[in-house]
Formats: C-alpha cells, sequence, structure tokens
C-alpha cells in the first residue's frame, strides 16, 4: 500500500489546518483509513493513504450538513467494521 501524503498535505488539500487534520483522527474520524510513520531528523511522521483524502472531503461535507463528531465517528466505525466482515 502506498503512502503519498503527509498530515501537511491532506490539510492544505482540503484547505484546512494541520491541528484539524490531527483533532479529527484523535476523534476518531479516520477509523478505516490507512496510515504509516516514518522517522527522520524531524521526528515522527503520520503518512496517510490516498484514501484519506477522499475522507476529509467526506467529512467537510457532513459536517457543512451538520453532522456531530459522534455521528461521524459512529457512521465510519461501522463503515470500518462492514469492510472488515466482508
Amino acid at each position: 500500500m502506498s503512502f503519498p501524503l503527509t498530515t501537511e498535505e491532506l490539510a492544505k488539500m482540503a484547505d484546512l489546518t494541520v491541528p484539524t487534520i490531527r483533532e479529527w483522527r484523535k476523534l476518531g474520524l479516520f477509523v478505516g483509513v490507512k496510515t504509516t510513520k516514518k522517522g527522520g531528523s524531524g521526528g515522527v511522521r503520520i503518512l496517510w493513504a490516498a484514501s484519506a483524502a477522499d475522507r476529509v472531503v467526506e467529512i467537510v461535507k457532513l459536517k457543512g450538513e451538520g453532522w456531530g463528531n459522534d455521528a461521524l465517528r459512529e457512521k465510519f466505525e461501522a463503515e470500518a467494521q462492514a469492510q472488515q466482515n466482508r
């Protein structure tokens, strides 16, 4: 699996801040989205699968429709569970 996106790139693509992406990750809104960690001189960096960009677009859309964080977390957890059961 490829991990082409840094957190900074993901935020920039969606016109969001890096802290927003980090907060959404902490809240569990990226359940089912693959990440990896890469060490380096700047410490550990999270790299994201391309599907993370799609998730960000979906989160922004749903938040615009009035979805709260708890509802989003439940939705994405259920989707991830359904994919695992296939």
